[in-house]
Formats: structure tokens, C-alpha cells, sequence
């Protein structure tokens, strides 16, 4: 069973848990639960912990890839335009649940094995909603216990490096008292876990190396996350997970031996909130939503060819031609973009065999994509367009092909290249790339530090692509101005040469396969392609005082305490310290 098919009445009765219960003729109030009964009684702490789940696991972000160059969007972040009051993630009443919990469960009757595993979930989640926060801010008030009105209520902001030691100290104390589950165990089932755990504090202290938090590069923190993600690895792979064979069915094989770390939805208990499906899938075939996650040319580009070598690279086997730019491409490929005349067999009602996406000028009805192409990761094409705006697509916010990036590119830092040609090469070998006669997989042998560096990064963007990773890549290793800064993303126009009837008269002439085989070669008979500009306003134009954002002046007005982050109007709170 999902752990997120919560038990709605429980939740309910959870919203009040915390009102006094008032005494009429001395009788105690029934509409309430006092907080001394919660701790007494399982399923009352378990609906409680339920409910930090819900506020705290992460979720698909339909506008996230539009932050970088993976698709078209993001304005505010990509132009410049940025003020204070334009990034709030002050997530301060989940931290007062979680030190609810925390502060009062030891007190309670129930078994200890069920206090250990709810205190793990609460520190992982305490660690992880800081780390979200120090992640846009930097240092924010340091709370682990449940304020009074005897509290200072006007705490300054701990500086980052502090936050980080009590986000690392409650990531262990997680690790410490969470319980230990294998892939193939039916306890996995979306709970966190000893392994989720681990390899979140793998990612956290792979944050905390990388330029954004680093930028003198202190060699003792890629220490730290490499001992931590080779940790987690090793742990991970003794528990039964590991990469998955079926790279486009990841997410619609649910809990399979590589969700790590995920948020689960069910209809019509639990869709997905952000109707990332809806809005991922042609307007033609969806409903309710539109326009995200559209692939730019770059991403298309970046794709290797399917012996693994870059598009410009003159050793691949394959000749890369721009007319004819999706022919031998890595697998990955083909399981992330939808292009003009690809095979996408969605539909209004449920799948359509052998349907074809056309995305031509004049091929779509309704709101045609605005850089020639869609993005059909986590797509379930038997879903009907109504249910893909409730979709139950689960949300795998960390899985082990994350965990061995983290790995490589913390091996790297600390000089074990070996290790992190390892790490990559698995992933290339499961998504299908040709191992070449040196069994590389497309790779350069003999790279240095730096060489690998990329490596890993352009890795981590074709293997991770729309996964909620990109922006923060991108942001964490301080890369947007030297990569972006006045320059336009792009889209791929096509032109169709030949009228609308001529080509649907060929489409009816022959099946699916015979058509895509057709336009393999003859595909310039039919379509004129060109490059076009996404970025029509304004140049890309990404700010340094971006890698930490401002404190929102809500807060800082209710709490004169609070110091704006330097490079902002009136800042003097330094990020780095």
C-alpha cells in the first residue's frame, strides 16, 4: 500500500491537534485529540508522522526546468529580474511540527522500536527542510525545540556553516534510528529509510562542497561527501538496490530496486499536485494544463550519440547530421524528447498504437509547443488525458543513478578518477550505449580533474534530465553566468514542404514503423527545419547575488532581528560564513 494513501479522517482530526480542549461541564471535549494521547497511541503518532510526510516530501516542479537550459520559461531567474519578495521558502511551522514530535515523544507508551523509526523520519525531515532552505538562503534561525512565549521569538540567522553541522548531526541521528529495509522488502513501500538517509546526506554534503557554498574549494568537504555517497553506495547495493535494467519505466514500476527517496500518489486519495503530467503532454492529447517541461535545442544537442560520444566529436562511429539529428543517438534519448515525427502513442482516451507527433507549424490545434519539442519522461501514455491531470505518477526525487554521480564527482574531487569513470560508465552501460572497443562507453580515456568534472556534469544532465536537477547543478557550481550570460535559448521550427494532405495520405499509406523508417531518410522531402529563438525578449541575464537568494521583507519585518543576505538592498548577512 502507498504510504502516502493517508487516512484523511485522521488527518483531519490531526489539523486540531494542537487546540486546547476545552471542559464543558466537565466533560472533554470530542471534537478534539489532546497532543498527551497522541504519544500514547500508535496509529494517533503514525497519522501525526503521516502528516510530515505530506508537507515535507518533495514533488515534481513543472517550472523548474524552465530555470536553465532545459526548456523555455523561468523569466524572472533567467533575465535578471529577481527582487526580495520573489523567492519565500520559510518553512517554519513543518520545522515547528517536526520539534512537536521530537520534543514529546519519548514521553509517550508506545513500543520504542515505533519511537525510533518515527524520531528517524522526524530528524530526516528536520534535516531536509533546512537544507531546502539554506539551499536558497543560506544561514536562516537555527529552532530544534518547540518555542514558547518564554522563547526569544525573534531569533537572528545562524550562520550557514552552523545550520549545516545540526542539518549533518539530525541526517545521522535519521541513519542511527531508521530502520533497515531491502529493495525487494514489502516494508519498502515510500517510508524513508536507513539508505534514503545516506544518500541524502551524500546530496547535502555534495552541496556543501560545490562552488555555490565553496567557492575556495576546501578539499575537506569533497572528502566528507565522497566518504558519505561511497557510504551510501555500498550500503545501498547490500540492501538490494541498484540500477534499474528498464531505464523509461523507472517511474511507472513503482518502488523498483532504484527508488530511493519518493513521493507516492494515488487517485483519488493522492494525485500529484502539481499536474505534471497535464502540463508535460501536447495540449491536444491532455487537459487542464499546458506549456511545461518543452525540451530546448540545447538539451536535444547534448545527448550524445549511441556510442556515447558527442555530437561534434569527428571519432564516433556515427556521422551526427542536424536534418536528420535524432537518428543513432544515445537511448536516452528517445525516452526524453519527442520530436516531429517520433512515435507517441498518446491519446484523449488512453494510449493510441502507433500513434505519431507531429509538431510541424500548423500541426496542432491547440497551444502547439513553443520550441518543436515535448518531453515524454514519467509520461504513463495509457493514462487518458483526464487522468493525467490527476495523475499518480510517483515522484522519484533520488535514485541510485544519483547516488553514483554523487559518488563520482565526489571521487573525482578527492583524486580517485578511476572510481568515477566506474560510476559512469554503469550508467552508460545500463541506458544501452555501445561500449566501444575499449569498453569506455563513448568516454575519453585519460581525463583530468577538470575533464571529468564535466563529464559528470554533462552525465548528470542527459541521465537526470527534467528530474528536478538542472537549476540546482547549474546554481551550485556558480556555472550560469560564464555559461549563459547574453546568450538565447533555442527551439527547432519545422516547416512542413509538402501540403497537410500529401502527408497524411503517406501516414495512411503505411503503418507507424514503416513510416518512421520512411522519414529516416526522405524526412528533408517533407520538412524544412530551423533553428529559432525561445528567449524573444531579452537575453539571458543571470546575477551572482542569485546563488543566495533574499530573505523575503515579511520576515524580516516581523522579526527586525532577521539581516537581509548580502548583495541585496540593505545586505549584510554573508551566506559563505
Amino acid at each position: 500500500m502507498k504510504i502516502l494513501k493517508l487516512n484523511i479522517i485522521i488527518i483531519i482530526i490531526l489539523a486540531s491537534l494542537m487546540s486546547s480542549c476545552e471542559k464543558v461541564l466537565d466533560k472533554t471535549n470530542l471534537g478534539t485529540v489532546s497532543e498527551d494521547l497522541v504519544w500514547d497511541d500508535v496509529n494517533l503518532a503514525d497519522a501525526f508522522v503521516s502528516r510530515i510526510y505530506d508537507r515535507n516530501l518533495p514533488t515534481w516542479n513543472r517550472g523548474l526546468s524552465g530555470r536553465s537550459d532545459e526548456s523555455n520559461g523561468g523569466e524572472a531567474f533567467m533575465y535578471g529580474q529577481l527582487t526580495e519578495t520573489s523567492v519565500n521558502n520559510w518553512q517554519y511551522s513543518q520545522i515547528r511540527e517536526i520539534n512537536i514530535l521530537l520534543d514529546n515523544i519519548d514521553g509517550g507508551t508506545i513500543e520504542q522500536v515505533d519511537k525510533d523509526r518515527m524520531k528517524g523520519e522526524a530528524y530526516f525531515f528536520r534535516a531536509w527542510v533546512y537544507f531546502e532552505m539554506i539551499r536558497d538562503h543560506g544561514g536562516v534561525p537555527l529552532i530544534i525545540n518547540t518555542l514558547t512565549l518564554d522563547d526569544d521569538l525573534y531569533p537572528s540567522r545562524a550562520k550557514t556553516s552552523e545550520v549545516m553541522e545540526q542539518i549533518i548531526t539530525d541526517i545521522d541521528q535519521a541513519i542511527n534510528l531508521l530502520p533497515e529495509i531491502s529493495a525487494s522488502s514489502g516494508s519498502n513501500n515510500g517510508r524513508v529509510h536507513k539508505g534514503t538517509a545516506m544518500a541524502i546526506k551524500g546530496r547535502i554534503l555534495m552541496y556543501y562542497a560545490s562552488p555555490q557554498f565553496n567557492p575556495g574549494q576546501i578539499n575537506d568537504r569533497w572528502q566528507a561527501s565522497y566518504n558519505a555517497n561511497k557510504a551510501a553506495k555500498d550500503y545501498l547495493v547490500s540492501q538490494g538496490f541498484g540500477l534499474y535494467g528498464d531505464f523509461p519505466n523507472i517511474w511507472m514500476h513503482e518502488m523498483n530496486k532504484e527508488v530511493i527517496f519518493v513521493s507516492r500518489y494515488e487517485y483519488p486519495l493522492k494525485p500529484e499536485p502539481t499536474q505534471w503530467a497535464a502540463a508535460t503532454r501536447p495540449l491536444d492529447v491532455s487537459t487542464g494544463r499546458s506549456g511545461g517541461n518543452q525540451p530546448s535545442w540545447e538539451i536535444v544537442q547534448a545527448f550524445p550519440m549511441k556510442d556515447g560520444k558527442n555530437i561534434e566529436d569527428p571519432t564516433s562511429s556515427y556521422i551526427y547530421d542536424v536534418n536528420y539529428y535524432w537518428l543513432n543517438r544515445d537511448p536516452r534519448f528517445y525516452h526524453t524528447i519527442v520530436y516531429n515525427g517520433a512515435r507517441y502513442e498518446l491519446g484523449m482516451e488512453g494510449r493510441i498504437p502507433g500513434r505519431i507527433q507531429w509538431t510541424w507549424g500548423g500541426s496542432e490545434m491547440n497551444s502547439p509547443t513553443q520550441t518543436g519539442f515535448y518531453c515524454r519522461k514519467a509520461i504513463d501514455v495509457n493514462a487518458a488525458a483526464t487522468f493525467a491531470f490527476d495523475s499518480n505518477v510517483d515522484f522519484v526525487s533520488l535514485r541510485f543513478a544519483e547516488v553514483l554521480l554523487n559518488l563520482a564527482e565526489s571521487a573525482n574531487k578527492v583524486g580517485n578518477t578511476d572510481e568515477a569513470y566506474e560510476q559512469l560508465i554503469a550508467l552508460r552501460a545500463r541506458a544501452g550505449i555501445e561500449p566501444g572497443p575499449n569498453n569506455k562507453f563513448g568516454l575519453a580515456e585519460g581525463m583530468n580533474e577538470d575533464q571529468m568534472n564535466q563529464a559528470i556534469l554533462h552525465e548528470r544532465q542527459i541521465e537526470l534530465a527534467f528530474e528536478n536537477h538542472r537549476y540546482w547543478d547549474l546554481r551550485r557550481n556558480r556555472l550560469f553566468e560564464n555559461k549563459f550570460n547574453g546568450t538565447r535559448r533555442h527551439g527547432l521550427y519545422s516547416e512542413l514542404i509538402v501540403t497537410a494532405n500529401e502527408l497524411y495520405a503517406l501516414q495512411e499509406s503505411m503503418s507507424a514503423t514503416a513510416l518512421i523508417d520512411h522519414l529516416s531518410t526522405n524526412y528533408t522531402e517533407y520538412f524544412r527545419d530551423s533553428v529559432m529563438v525561445i528567449d524573444n525578449q531579452f537575453d539571458i541575464n543571470w546575477k551572482p547575488e542569485y546563488y543566495f537568494y533574499a530573505i523575503h521583507p515579511d520576515h524580516i519585518e516581523l522579526n527586525t532581528n532577521l539581516k537581509q543576505t548580502q548583495g541585496w538592498s540593505g545586505g549584510s548577512f554573508n551566506p559563505l560564513e
